[in-house]
């Protein structure tokens, strides 16, 4: 589930969203994972890189990091209203929210069909609006940025300027208000993008920091924790501010952009500044293509393979494109509904994703206890079962603003299928993959995670827009965790899939018993 967007990379996600993401955060061929490595691959830049200063700065990069996907978060509840407002304005439309300009709550709003519309749509599918855009744009321009990373010796400079945007942006964003609610909301579609294109820099770098796996595993570890305590503190101190305030969901919103803002021109600037250095290209554009076409052509091989000669690798896939885009659309689809149908206020919203953060906790350590009692993918199933009846059952009975208390109870439980499901995604990926061929099945891994994830909110406004209840669009997310899991049971008998990965590879070099190199355990891998 993204914080806007943010999907984390299921990598380094021990909790939940992902946004990106995430899984929602993608990066990469570069992103060589340590956690899929019993040996790892030399790389020659690394005996003179300035390690400590780089991890540093890669630990300053998680907090500001933190501080964009959390600060997009209070963006929605405020944007959601202004545009309510501008259908009213338009006329045709009413307002339902509880944070209108004139304060009036008019009830029949309860009816899609008094929604009006704005530019065209009604006011209540805009967030999921621009996840679709955002969705289908990072999708296709994500090999670029990983070909731009792995083949020019730019890296820094695409995560430096990606950065200063990000951070550009948030300034602009302070700004919301009725006559500039729809440029903030296209500046969200850029705002994912540009994020992306950071995240293949950041990950680039956080590869290189070791060769040894269980280093490499504490360095992504303790960056995970600093982006997720980064994203808690400030989503505490958010609420906290707009509570003693008394302001509005805009007025919260404009506070989240300040802090976000000063911090992440701060917190940015210091750390690549100064603690980054330049990287020559890790390797040269392949011949048969170009600096445009080579990720495509890669992803284009590498999937090609697996669809004809691997079939556990490839349901696996085809289930993390299902379950990820769910999981990632998660955060858009219920702010939307806890807008318009519970009728909550941005404070109450903030709430609810206090609710998701802290079950995540006890979600990541019970996925890594299932997973090593049952194995990884029977944990995953599972996993997928809590997530469809949780949903299923939130749509039947969250009708109303009385439902409000409810949301935080599926909320926490939400939260720990988020903590739960990327790490153990992680874990049976890296054990089903044969060694040797783990830094281009990672980078499919991770694409995979994003290549779907308009789907989810373009259906939620396809049915949004024909009049459909919203639950019925908030229930619409199950048919994307059920398609993962019947993938995922395709796969079929678990050692077999990891039985067939270690006969088929081997650490790309080193000496006699590479094919023999033991899997990592699962403790390790999540």
């Amino acid at each position: 589930m993204e914080m806007s967007s943010s999907q984390y990379n299921a990598l380094e996600s021990s909790s939940l969203f992902h946004d990106n993401n995430n899984k929602n955060e993608v990066t990469n061929d570069a992103v060589v994972s340590a956690a899929c490595h019993q040996k790892q691959r030399h790389n020659p830049h690394n005996n003179n890189l300035p390690q400590k200063m780089e991890a540093t700065g890669l630990a300053l990069n998680s907090i500001a990091r933190g501080l964009v996907g959390m600060s997009s978060l209070f963006l929605g509840p405020a944007l959601l209203i202004l545009a309510q407002d501008a259908a009213v304005k338009e006329g045709g439309g009413c307002n339902d929210s509880n944070n209108n300009y004139n304060g009036q709550d008019d009830s029949s709003c309860n009816d899609n069909d008094n929604e009006g519309r704005v530019y065209g749509m009604r006011p209540s599918s805009l967030l999921t609006n621009i996840g679709v855009f955002s969705g289908v744009f990072s999708a296709i321009l994500l090999p670029l940025f990983g070909a731009i990373v792995d083949h020019t010796p730019h890296r820094k400079a695409i995560g430096q300027w990606a950065a200063i945007l990000l951070s550009l942006i948030k300034g602009i964003e302070i700004f919301i208000s009725q006559s500039t609610w729809f440029f903030i909301s296209i500046l969200q579609v850029l705002n994912y993008i540009l994020y992306q294109a950071h995240l293949c820099a950041a990950y680039a770098y956080t590869a290189e920091l070791s060769t040894d796996p269980n280093e490499q595993t504490m360095y992504n570890a303790r960056f995970q924790t600093i982006n997720y305590l980064a994203m808690l503190a400030f989503l505490i101190v958010v609420t906290v501010s707009s509570s003693l305030l008394n302001v509005g969901d805009v007025g919260q919103a404009r506070i989240s952009q300040t802090l976000a803002f000063i911090l992440c021109l701060i917190v940015f600037g210091i750390a690549w500044g100064w603690y980054f250095h330049p990287r020559p290209a890790l390797r040269h554009v392949p011949g048969d293509s170009t600096l445009l076409t080579a990720g495509f052509r890669k992803l284009s091989k590498t999937s090609s393979q697996i669809v004809q000669s691997w079939s556990s690798l490839r349901y696996f896939l085809l289930s993390v494109m299902l379950s990820e885009s769910a999981t990632g659309a998660l955060s858009t689809i219920s702010t939307t509904y806890m807008i318009h149908v519970l009728n909550m206020n941005s404070s109450q919203i903030g709430t609810v994703f206090l609710c998701v953060f802290v079950a995540g906790i006890p979600g990541s350590k019970l996925g890594g206890s299932v997973g090593l009692k049952i194995n990884p993918l029977r944990s995953a199933l599972l996993c997928l079962i809590i997530f469809i009846i949780n949903t299923s059952l939130a749509a039947l009975i969250m009708t109303g603003e009385e439902s409000q208390h409810v949301m935080y109870l599926f909320a926490a439980v939400w939260g720990v299928c988020l903590g739960w499901l990327h790490p153990t995604n992680a874990a049976l990926y890296c054990t089903i993959i044969p060694r040797g061929q783990e830094s281009e099945l990672m980078g499919l891994y991770l694409f995979s995670g994003l290549v779907f994830s308009w789907l989810p909110p373009f259906l939620f406004t396809l049915l949004n827009e024909v009049g459909a209840s919203m639950r019925i669009g908030l229930a619409s997310l199950n048919l994307f965790f059920a398609g993962g899991f019947i993938f995922l049971k395709k796969i079929g008998d678990y050692q077999d899939a990891v039985d067939f990965a270690l006969s088929r590879g081997s650490c790309g070099g080193d000496d006699d018993d590479d094919n023999d190199a033991k899997r990592l355990s699962l403790p390790e891998l999540t």
